[in-house]
């Protein structure tokens, strides 16, 4: 018999923001690790850099996860998005090929998002006392009006409709399991996996940064979570959040 999960799930009904609420709470009181915040309707959701991030009521999957990794290093912080992204794919690829990670926080069908990370660490001494992680997934959304260019959602790729609740205790079990083998000191396990699975992994793409456009291949994550890029020329170039986006056209269609 498997021992029962440690999450404190709450739904609301409706919320700014399921971030900004399990932030609150923190605040309010010394609150247990594994609490999980959860909307049917979140207003005013944010992704990184303050993006909006579009969700229609009662369709999709909007939570906040709080951890209490005192164990991970501040300058290691970058293990935690990798293990919660490995976490959501290994839910979704149950259900299709083609899911992957686009660096740093994106999770992607093919060239279409479908779900997005946000997460905020707090600092005590060398280590991180407290990591809310914000997740925003595209279950049973179909229609989508805001200028997102790309989104996609699980019922547009498996036509059908799909438990929000059953997604959602998958997802949390799944992060648990690659949490623990951070815990158990297995990073280099969880740092091949994430870059097996990184959106455009194979062969050179479209690229832009402050200085235009050019074309190279994804080389590697460093410990500081900057994506490392080799150019057709062989330099290789580093990047933090921001600084460089993948360019999509017609003829750059594989992962």
């Amino acid at each position: 018999m498997s021992a029962p999960h440690p999450f404190n799930i709450f739904w609301h009904s409706e919320l700014p923001s399921t971030n900004i609420k399990l932030k609150e709470l923190t605040r309010e009181k010394d609150i247990n690790e594994y609490t999980v915040i959860c909307t049917h309707n979140q207003v005013a959701g944010k992704g990184q850099a303050g993006n909006f991030w579009e969700s229609e009521s009662h369709k999709n999957l909007t939570f906040s996860l709080l951890l209490k990794p005192s164990h991970i290093q501040i300058q290691d912080q970058f293990i935690i998005s990798k293990a919660v992204a490995l976490g959501i794919l290994k839910v979704l690829e149950k259900f299709d090929k083609g899911f992957c990670i686009k660096w740093p926080n994106d999770i992607y069908h093919q060239n279409h998002k479908i779900g997005g990370i946000l997460i905020e660490n707090s600092i005590c001494q060398n280590g991180i006392s407290e990591s809310i992680i914000g997740i925003g997934l595209n279950i049973n959304q179909t229609k989508f009006i805001s200028d997102a260019p790309n989104p996609i959602s699980l019922k547009s790729i498996t036509n059908q409709n799909h438990n929000l609740k059953d997604i959602l205790s998958q997802i949390l079990e799944s992060i648990l399991y690659y949490m623990k083998e951070i815990t158990m000191g297995n990073t280099q396990t969880i740092d091949t996996l994430y870059l097996q699975r990184l959106y455009k992994r194979n062969g050179e793409h479209l690229f832009k940064d402050a200085h235009g456009l050019f074309r190279a291949s994804v080389l590697n994550i460093n410990e500081y979570g900057h994506l490392q890029l080799k150019r057709s020329n062989g330099d290789i170039s580093s990047y933090a959040f921001k600084e460089v986006e993948f360019i999509l056209n017609d003829s750059d269609n594989d992962n």
